[in-house]
């Protein structure tokens, strides 16, 4: 992890307590894998939903 001063670490805080979004300028510093991705949207829950889905049928034709 990337050492932090303490203006940093102070708006890190005013962030987190304002329940905002971190920048991303603070993201990847803080966190060390870069590769990691996740789609975020106004709306998005965090459910897990499963969908049972017919299976497809063949019709055989003569």
């Amino acid at each position: 992890m990337a050492k932090l001063t303490d203006q940093e670490k102070q708006e890190i805080i005013r962030f987190l307590e304002a329940e905002k979004p971190l920048p991303d300028k603070y993201r990847f510093l803080l966190f060390d894998d870069k590769r990691e991705v996740e789609l975020v949207w106004n709306g998005k829950t965090n459910d897990v939903c499963t969908v049972v889905l017919p299976f497809q049928t063949i019709e055989p034709v003569d």
